[in-house]
Parts: structure tokens; C-alpha cells; sequence
């Protein structure tokens, strides 16, 4: 294609060249896109979003977070249950192994050394009060599994929103390319003609210069727009988690080509004026879901902090055995119980300083419900004035591709019959594809406004 595109620039630089290349441009380009698309995995909006919900990095992070969470749950489970540990021990004197006297009963024996110690300690252990810190514990567990859960789901959100819009630059920019690719190719056409009509004497000189321009201005701008539909093709498969070198393609009829103003009406119904968009994403919404768990985690430090303040009870237990030989358990082994109990009396305001610290996290976690709020009410109210906007454009660019269809036909009408020049065609021409291109782009803002308005209150895109 770069070499077909490098060929093709030549020509536009003396008028009175064949134009034979540039025939060859608008015959062999889209077969051999065809070609090389036939083989390309063609993907729908659906089979995008599982696609990075699947592999998404900050979806899996998420997920990797919530599974550590879990973990810390359990953890938190395990205080209530006893612990236990053995310990087992060998030793043997290397050195001084001589006979020697020992003493039984004030009696001396002499005897030969003993160099082998065994040694078995079990103990056991059960916190039966703590001051509640072990209930606050599993409280801020419980609330951390809770919030990891609703993050996880927030971020699946995000990332399907992200998805989506990613898709609708996609389609944007495809259909900007064969708008441009029709345009040029009927360019094409009307440049040979004019060259005919120049070579009959029919026109002037100037007329082919012109046409010749038009044509190489339109052929920029399909190499503009090919760039940047492989530029979002790029950011569609970043956010996929997928290689942004994969070649892929999309299915177009993933959304409508099309908004109608009954679609306008429809959906407008369902999204509810602006305050039940705030009410809405403020009860459904898993982020803010999140933040009042965190708070309520929070609070349970409070509660945790205030233990040091109260006393600690532990039951404990063991047996402990000792022997220069692996016999003699129940002579030589001692079995115990007893009760813990630590009564603090003076902590060097350690424990008032955690309370403010506990009190501080929470004050801290109000504020950022109140940040988060602040940021969807700013969220919807942005994401319903681009709505707005779209919603005009979709009406004003449907008039004005209608205008300039009927103003193009007109024109060219007038040319063929002698009845208009040249460049009233070109310009009729241009005025068609600028509305085209608009009126492109006013349905796919359209469908990018409805996204963000229906993640931003909440209103579907539920996964």
C-alpha cells in the first residue's frame, strides 16, 4: 500500500502525465484490502468486552486484590481458634565423655556419661478475650473483602465502559476511511474525465490543475484517516490487554449504523432527568458501594484501637519431656494449664494515640465518599451535556447532509450540461463529504455520550 501511495503522488505534479496510476490506486487498494481482511479475526463489541475482561491488567489486579483479601478473612477467622505448636529436639556431647560419679540418694555412682538429649515441647494456646480487638479485626477483614469484591466489579465496569468507547472510535474511523476512500474514487473518475475534456479542448488548463489538486488532497486525507482508524484500532486492543500490533478487525454491525429520534427518545426515558441520574448511580453504583464498606472497616478500627484499654485473657496448655533416651514419657514428661490475664494499667497514651489515628482513617474515609460523590454528580452532569450535544448534532448533521447531497447532485448536474465550472462541483463535492464525515461523527458521539451517561448513573453496562 506505502508503495502504491508513494507512486500515486508523482503524477498530481505534471497535469499532463497519464493518470493511469492513480486508476490503478482506486482499482487494486480495496481489493487488496478484501484480501488481506478476509483472514483478519473479525471480533463484535460482546467478544471485545469478555476479551478484556478477561485480560485486562487492571481487571486482573483487581481480582488478584480480592483473593488476597480473602485471605486476610480467613486470617482474621483463625483468632478465634486455638493455636498449637510441637517441638522436638536432639543433642549429643561431643566432648568429656570420661566416666563420672554422679550421686543417687547421697550415694556416688560411677557411671559412663549419657551424651544423648531428647527434648518434646507442645503448647497450646486459646485468646478468650482480647478487649473485642479480634471482632474489630474480623470486622475490618470482612469490610476489606467486601470492598476488593465491589472494586473488582467497579473496575469490570470501567473497563467494559472503556471498551466500549474504544469500539466506537473504531467504527468512527472505519467509516471515516471509506467515506474518504469513496470520495477519492470518485475523484478519480472526475479527474479523467476532466482530462478528456481538457485533451477535447473542452476546458482550460487550470480546470485539470484543479481537479488534480482535489484528487491529491483527497488522497492525503485517506492516508490521514487510515492512520487513525489503526491508531484506535491500537488503543481498542490496549485496553483488550491484548498486543496492539495484533491485526484484528471489528464487526460494524456490533451497533447501529444509524440514531433515530425515536432511539433519542427512547433512551432518554430510561436515563430519568439529572437528579435521578445522581440518585440512581449513588445506590447502584459498586465504587460508592465500596466507600461506604471502607467506612464501616474503618470504624471497626476504632473499635479495635479501644482493646488496649481492656484487659486479655488467654488460656494456655502444654506438656514439656525431657530424657537422655527415647523412653520414660510419663516419668519424665510434665503436663500444664493455666490462665493469662494482662490487665494494662499504664501505656504511655499509646492506646489514645491509636484511637485518633482509628478516628483520623475514618474522618479520611468520609472525605473520600464525599470526593467520590462529587466526582459522579461532576461525571453526570458532563456526560448529560454531551448527550445534549450529541443529540443536536445527530438533527442539525442530518440536515446538513441532506442539503449537500441535493446541492452536490445540483452542481454536478449544471457541469455535465456545460451549465457550471469545475471547481462548483469541487466545492459542492467537498461541502458533501464534510457532512458525510459529520454526520459520522455525530452518530458515533452520540453512541460514545450514551456510554459514559449510562456508566456514570449507573444505567446498564451491568456485568
Amino acid at each position: 500500500m506505502a508503495i502504491l501511495l508513494s507512486r500515486i503522488r508523482r503524477p498530481y505534479m505534471k497535469p499532463l502525465l497519464p493518470c493511469f496510476t492513480v486508476l490503478l490506486f482506486a482499482i487494486v487498494a480495496p481489493s487488496v484490502r478484501a484480501q488481506v481482511s478476509g483472514g483478519i479475526p473479525q471480533l463484535t463489541l460482546e467478544q471485545c468486552v469478555d476479551i478484556a475482561l478477561a485480560k485486562n491488567f487492571d481487571v486482573r489486579q483487581a481480582n488478584a486484590t480480592a483473593q488476597a483479601s480473602a485471605a486476610g478473612l480467613t486470617a482474621a477467622f483463625g483468632a478465634y481458634l486455638p493455636g498449637a505448636n510441637v517441638s522436638l529436639a536432639y543433642n549429643r556431647q561431643l566432648t568429656n565423655l570420661q566416666p563420672q560419679f554422679s550421686f543417687l540418694n547421697g550415694i556416688p555412682i560411677l557411671g559412663e556419661p549419657l551424651p544423648n538429649t531428647y527434648t518434646m515441647f507442645a503448647s497450646a494456646n486459646w485468646l478468650i478475650f482480647n478487649g473485642f480487638n479480634r471482632e474489630a479485626s474480623y470486622d475490618r477483614a470482612k469490610a476489606n473483602v467486601d470492598a476488593a469484591d465491589l472494586d473488582l466489579k467497579a473496575q469490570r465496569l470501567q473497563t467494559a465502559l472503556d471498551v466500549h468507547r474504544r469500539f466506537v472510535d473504531v467504527l468512527r474511523a472505519s467509516q471515516v476511511v471509506r467515506t474518504r476512500q469513496e470520495n477519492l474514487d470518485l475523484g478519480v473518475i472526475s479527474l479523467k474525465r476532466v482530462e478528456a475534456q481538457y485533451q477535447a479542448g473542452r476546458v482550460p488548463l487550470t480546470a485539470l490543475y484543479s481537479q488534480q489538486a482535489d484528487v491529491a488532497n483527497q488522497e492525503f486525507e485517506v492516508v490521514r484517516s487510515m492512520n487513525d482508524a489503526d491508531q484506535a484500532r491500537g488503543r481498542l486492543l490496549a485496553v483488550m490487554g491484548m498486543d496492539p500490533t495484533t491485526v484484528v478487525d471489528v464487526v460494524e454491525s456490533s451497533l447501529p449504523a444509524d440514531v433515530t429520534a425515536s432511539d433519542v427518545t427512547a433512551f432518554r426515558a430510561a436515563l430519568g432527568t439529572e437528579e435521578q441520574c445522581i440518585a440512581r448511580a449513588m445506590a447502584v453504583r459498586p465504587d460508592v458501594q465500596a466507600m461506604d464498606v471502607r467506612i464501616r472497616g474503618a470504624e471497626a478500627s476504632v473499635t479495635g484501637a479501644r482493646s488496649g484499654y481492656l484487659p486479655t485473657i488467654t488460656a494456655t496448655g502444654g506438656y514439656a519431656w525431657r530424657n537422655t533416651e527415647i523412653a520414660n514419657f510419663d516419668r519424665q514428661g510434665q503436663m500444664s494449664v493455666g490462665f493469662d490475664v494482662r490487665i494494662p494499667l499504664f501505656d504511655q497514651f499509646q492506646t489514645n494515640a491509636n484511637i485518633e489515628n482509628a478516628r483520623l482513617g475514618v474522618v479520611q474515609r468520609q472525605l473520600e465518599q464525599q470526593r467520590l460523590e462529587q466526582s459522579i454528580r461532576q461525571s453526570i452532569q458532563a456526560s448529560l451535556l454531551a448527550l445534549t450535544a450529541a443529540e443536536r448534532q445527530i438533527d442539525i448533521s442530518e440536515r446538513a447532509l441532506a442539503a449537500a447531497d441535493l446541492s452536490y447532485k445540483a452542481a454536478f448536474e449544471r457541469f455535465s450540461v456545460g451549465a457550471a465550472n469545475q471547481v462548483d462541483v469541487q466545492v459542492a463535492s467537498n461541502q458533501l463529504i464534510t457532512a458525510r464525515i459529520n454526520r459520522i461523527s455525530a452518530v458515533y458521539a452520540y453512541f460514545d455520550a450514551k456510554f459514559q451517561a449510562q456508566f456514570a448513573s449507573g444505567l446498564g453496562l451491568a456485568r
